[in-house]
């Protein structure tokens, strides 16, 4: 009797051994030990293995998300001025087909003309050429060989290697467009079912929220910026009577999104054609055109509109271009900067990966509270601007 009155006391005695042995190893767990971290390395690489494999089914996935992200407060703004949901996703569907359409006709059409007189821009720049070699020449530098650092041949190279990952996109457009479709029409239900399965203070529920709205300010706004800049190159060509202008801002405008080399890249076929055209005078103004428009979209117009936004160190936009072009192939220069900044929100959000938020960001933006009549309608609030072509 008396063994065995004894024995609850060993038995809660066992119990709490066990427990805070649970507690040790969960806390061991939290702890970043060195195989937790191993383990998250390893996590990553099959991932990223995964995502190169799959890049040509993963590019299409990319690019419509960040359409649906781009475009959802346009649906939204139909919506809220009464529209129904059908009849805004025709709106939408009607628009981007006429947008995306417009863009395969012109680049089409532009690169076939380029192509027919490619060989007699080649005879003009070679002109050219031998014209300012006689001019070097005459100051007594008698080593320079201009033609053969500009070789038409390698600009023809460059342009259809910056043209593949457009057209890459542009051959998926009836797949983009129709998951494009299903997420502005998929998405606010979405966000109501995961709101309604939760409580109201679930902090899980709340980040994903947050990083949804500062995903879809930032690249807006970057898309407005890469859009002025685009039209301004535009212009500045037509001004200068520079061949293709609205194929070269075109250009500008996506890969604007490749940080500090895209606007160089977009304009350089457009500089040696103004010089093979026109002579170095005009050369040299499309480049002081260029930088002067750099200048004000990045220095004025981004801050204005960015003033609140995500701050990205230059360092690591350009090691995730890099990255990103290395993972998924040609479409992954376009999708850099979008993709890096979604990473780097993605780790704003919780608190334990926030210092390297802060470390490739300077600071992430935070959301003001929600409100539940217009989700889009808070926005986040930060300083700084992600930069785009520098």
């Amino acid at each position: 009797m008396n063994e065995s009155l004894g024995n609850p006391p060993k038995d809660q005695a066992g119990n709490g051994e066990a427990l805070s042995t649970a507690e040790a190893m969960a806390s061991a767990l939290r702890q970043p030990t060195f195989l937790r971290v191993m383990l998250v390395l390893a996590a990553t690489v099959v991932v990223l293995v995964g995502m190169r494999a799959g890049a040509s089914i993963l590019n299409p996935l990319f690019f419509a998300v960040i359409l649906a992200l781009l475009f959802y407060p346009i649906y939204s703004w139909l919506g809220r001025r009464g529209i129904p949901k059908p009849l805004a996703l025709v709106i939408m569907l009607v628009g981007l087909t006429i947008l995306f359409l417009g863009l395969f006709f012109i680049l089409g059409l532009s690169i076939s003309r380029f192509s027919a007189d490619l060989a007699t821009y080649t005879s003009q720049l070679n002109k050219q050429m031998a014209g300012i070699e006689g001019q070097i020449k005459s100051l007594g530098l008698t080593q320079a060989n201009l033609r053969d650092a500009i070789n038409p041949s390698d600009l023809t190279a460059v342009v259809g290697t910056i043209l593949s990952g457009i057209a890459g996109f542009l051959s998926n457009l009836f797949l983009i467009l129709i998951i494009v479709l299903f997420l502005l029409a998929e998405g606010p239900s979405m966000m109501s079912r995961l709101r309604a399965s939760v409580s109201t203070d679930h902090p899980q529920a709340e980040r994903l929220i947050i990083f949804g709205r500062n995903v879809v300010r930032q690249l807006g706004l970057r898309a407005i910026v890469n859009l002025i800049t685009g039209v301004g190159v535009t212009v500045l060509l037509l001004v200068l009577g520079v061949d293709f202008p609205v194929m070269w801002g075109i250009l500008a405008v996506f890969l604007s999104f490749i940080p500090w080399i895209g606007l160089p890249l977009a304009v350089a076929p457009a500089v040696v054609l103004a010089l093979a055209e026109h002579g170095l005078e005009r050369a040299l103004l499309v480049i002081a055109g260029v930088i002067v428009i750099n200048i004000l979209a990045e220095n004025l117009v981004s801050p204005m509109l960015m003033g609140r936004g995500l701050s990205l160190s230059p360092t690591f936009l350009f090691i995730g271009f890099i990255f990103w072009a290395f993972i998924l192939g040609g479409p992954g220069a376009f999708l850099a900067a979008p993709l890096t900044i979604f990473v780097v929100l993605m780790l704003g959000t919780f608190p334990g990966t926030r210092w390297l938020a802060n470390l490739m960001g300077g600071g992430v933006p935070e959301a003001e509270a929600p409100d539940a009549d217009n989700p889009e309608a808070s926005v986040p609030a930060s300083k700084g601007e992600v930069g785009g072509s520098g």
